[in-house]
């Protein structure tokens, strides 16, 4: 009888190691903000021979690094799900496997409620790498106050260095879609410091955008410069032009913003279908440099371009450049139109805006009207100086001055508003024979220390508070 053969072990056995080694100079790869290097040390992994489990588990975090570059990683990635499912059938029910295949699912226009109902039930585990995923699943169909609410409970040093500053970036463009732009910035600030120098250039134009919409306009301009134009891809050469000329717009320079954003809507032309954002911004830069035909062209464009949620916005805004340039029949119309949304945040204002065009075309009775309207809803400001002005043209004096004192208490000082509602004043006192001439002196005065010494009204004013103080004796007695 022979002896039992002895069992010999090769030596790969013993030194075989885990998936989570092998993935080590991936994360390191990431971290440092090389992708391509991550994907292929990756794929030379599952190419060595190793238990099914294994292979699938790698398998599934080359699917989660294709899901880093989102749409653009969509058919990589979905491939690589399939191919860990076909290696190991229980991987399918990993956290980390469902957030993925949710992440996917949104990315190729799934229907966002399963996409919805899928990612939150992923990130019910509370397995990290599942719960940022299934974030970024919420994000790719706008379900920001969800992907907000996940973010916020995801500790971010439970991630990984090269997701930890893409959880700030992720988390920042939820709180700024949720409007709140104080935590957005915050979140971008944090996304910057952590980024790799090769992706910091895209969290700056992130930061910037967000002090854009707290009007910071010069920090945004810095945050800009330090961006390095030649290592963005031209959509973000793009952006980094509009946002450029949106500062220097926000900052008073609309010539400046004029050329820049030009130069943006040109290198949009040539590689991208045109932008809501683009067009609006024009639209008000022209209108700015009171070129109000080319500014009503690219609002009419920038009303086609716009996001449901954005559109009557849209059509108010245009409303009152089209006012502006006493196009009053062209901004009833958009006005009236932008009526129809009952939602819109701007009701009253719209009334409001509507009074002034009625009164503008002499239809003192609807103007009334709609001022009336406007002031219930809570539009004080410009619906006392509406009602202040048609009371005025109806001669009905002191009434006149009821709705233009409300109107400069209702108003900050110095406002075009208050400053308006000031000038009425010092006339209707002056109309009705300058019978309080105290009076005249005070609303003159008021609005003499903001206006211009060659503007109209600061002409008129002197001359009203010149005759008053003589009625006065030479100096104006004190209103208490």
């Amino acid at each position: 009888m022979q002896p039992p053969r002895r069992r010999v072990l090769r030596l790969s056995m013993f030194f075989r190691r885990s998936p989570q080694l092998e993935v080590e100079p991936a994360h390191r790869a990431l971290a440092e903000g090389r992708y391509e290097v991550a994907l292929s040390l990756l794929e030379g992994a599952t190419r060595r021979q190793r238990r099914r489990s294994s292979q699938a588990q790698l398998k599934l975090f080359l699917a989660a690094t294709y899901a880093l570059s989102g749409t653009q990683g969509l058919e990589g990635g979905t491939r690589k799900l399939r191919e860990a499912a076909a290696a190991d059938a229980d991987i399918a029910h990993h956290p980390l496997y469902r957030a993925l295949y949710w992440e996917f699912a949104a990315y190729r226009g799934d229907a966002a409620t399963d996409v919805r109902k899928g990612a939150l039930a992923a990130a019910a585990s509370g397995d990290p790498f599942a719960v940022y995923h299934a974030a970024c699943a919420l994000v790719a169909i706008r379900a920001f106050r969800r992907a907000t609410r996940l973010l916020q409970k995801l500790d971010p040093l439970a991630l990984p260095d090269y997701l930890r500053w893409r959880y700030w970036s992720l988390l920042g463009r939820s709180f700024d879609a949720v409007e709140r732009p104080d935590e957005a910035l915050d979140a971008f600030c944090r996304a910057v410091a952590l980024a790799p120098p090769g992706e910091r250039h895209r969290e700056r134009l992130n930061l910037a955008s967000s002090l854009l919409e707290l009007d910071r306009a010069d920090e945004a301009l810095h945050e800009l410069q330090r961006v390095d134009e030649g290592a963005l891809e031209p959509a973000e050469r793009t952006l980094h032009l509009f946002l450029q000329g949106r500062a220097h717009l926000l900052a008073g320079n609309p010539n400046r913003a004029l050329e820049l954003l030009k130069r943006a809507s040109a290198l949009e032309a040539a590689s991208a279908p045109p932008s809501y954002t683009l067009k609006l911004t024009l639209a008000q830069c022209y209108g700015t440099l009171k070129d109000y035909a080319q500014a009503a062209s690219l609002y009419f464009e920038a009303i086609e371009l716009a996001p449901k949620r954005q559109r009557t916005w849209t059509l108010h805004e245009c409303a009152l450049l089209l006012l502006e340039a006493d196009r009053l029949s062209n901004a009833r119309e958009l006005l009236w139109e932008a009526l129809k949304s009952d939602g819109y945040a701007y009701r009253a204002e719209l009334y409001a805006d509507l009074a002034e065009v009625e009164y503008k075309l002499a239809n003192l009775t609807e103007a009334s009207e709609y001022a009336r309207r406007a002031l219930d809803l809570g539009a004080v400001v410009s619906a006392c100086l509406t009602l202040g002005s048609v009371a005025y043209e109806y001669y009905h004096l002191d009434e006149a001055a009821t709705w233009f004192e409300k109107a400069a208490a209702a108003s900050h000082e110095g406002e075009t508003d208050w400053l308006h509602a000031q000038e009425m004043l010092a006339d209707i006192f002056v109309q009705q024979g300058y019978s309080v001439p105290e009076r005249v002196v005070f609303h003159a005065e008021q609005a003499l220390k903001y206006l211009h010494p060659s503007d109209e009204w600061a002409l008129i004013l002197r001359e009203y508070a010149a005759h008053a103080r003589s009625l006065l004796g030479g100096h104006a007695r004190p209103l208490n």
